[in-house]
């Protein structure tokens, strides 16, 4: 009995290289490398060719990509001459919906072997949580690479500061992911901007805590609006300091308002330093007057005491 082949219509061609490495491909892969040799035409961009072929062969994006990486592997597939698969470019077809994409340990597998350089990021970032990958981190690692289109760089940071405070899990990674990609904070420069301002606030935030007593207790709502409010207008907390120390010697102890009121009156007066404020205070001395005093008056004359105070407690 004789087999031949009835050529009818178009006309398949295949690298010989196929050939051996049929009895280890699957069934996916097989079927992705006929439709694309069939109709190379159709598939010569590769961003149209994943979600065609979805359609075409009833697959969906994860499975495509994953058969084209082990093609691309082997050396039979060559992308508009570059000689590895990206996870950047399945983005648009696995992502859309800013979903998690599924692929299974296989996949990632041939994903890395196809890729070095998601492979190297992988490592990294590995070592940055101090974790082996499972194919969930891979996934969750591949989603924020591809939706947010952060560089490797910006997600090395970001990893870093989630472990700093004790977060890394991928819930809150992805989460912060969001918040600074809706807030425009989507490059390494803004990112170590971001991140730099939010290590001072906490700084602070601990200093001013001890200073006026708090402890570990949460903020009450009008501390921590005028908290903010300093730590918005990047005063130094050796003004804050000041303020207080005014704040005390003149019998109102903590007091957050009257130190409010005396950094408001500083700002006001365009004072960036204690010498600004300590020159502030002086040039009060002269205008105060004892014979008519209204509240304006009251704080000025505390506040030109407690610049005596300060200025002994100096030179002790």
């Amino acid at each position: 009995m004789k087999i031949s082949i009835k050529y009818m219509g178009s006309i398949i061609n295949l690298p010989s290289g196929v050939i051996d490495l049929a009895k280890n491909a699957s069934e996916n892969e097989l079927k992705v490398i006929l439709v694309l040799s069939a109709y190379s035409s159709h598939f010569c961009d590769f961003d149209k060719a994943i979600p065609a072929l979805c359609k075409q062969l009833d697959l969906t994006a994860s499975e495509v990509t994953s058969a084209l990486c082990f093609w691309a592997k082997n050396g039979i597939l060559e992308l508009d001459g570059v000689d590895n698969i990206s996870p950047d470019t399945v983005s648009s077809v696995t992502e859309a919906d800013n979903s998690v994409p599924s692929f299974t340990g296989a996949q990632i597998t041939a994903l890395i072997d196809a890729n070095p350089s998601f492979k190297m990021l992988a490592d990294c970032a590995a070592n940055v949580l101090g974790k082996d990958f499972t194919p969930t981190d891979y996934n969750s690692l591949l989603h924020i690479k591809n939706y947010y289109k952060f560089s490797d760089e910006y997600i090395l940071m970001l990893l870093a500061y989630c472990v700093e405070n004790n977060t890394s899990n991928w819930a809150y990674i992805r989460k912060t992911s969001k918040i600074l990609y809706d807030e425009g904070i989507d490059t390494y420069e803004k990112l170590e901007e971001h991140f730099a301002a939010r290590r001072n606030k906490r700084s602070l935030e601990y200093k001013v805590r001890k200073l006026f007593g708090v402890g570990g207790r949460e903020f009450t709502a009008r501390e921590k609006g005028i908290f903010d409010a300093w730590a918005n207008a990047k005063i130094s907390y050796e003004l804050i300091k000041m303020a207080y120390e005014i704040s005390v010697d003149n019998g109102k102890g903590a007091n957050w308002n009257y130190a409010n009121k005396i950094l408001e009156n500083w700002l006001a007066s365009g004072v960036k330093t204690v010498e600004d404020a300590q020159r502030l205070m002086e040039s009060h001395k002269e205008k105060l007057s004892m014979s008519s005093f209204d509240t304006d008056d009251f704080f000025e004359a505390a506040l030109k005491r407690s610049s005596e105070r300060i200025k002994e407690r100096s030179k002790k």
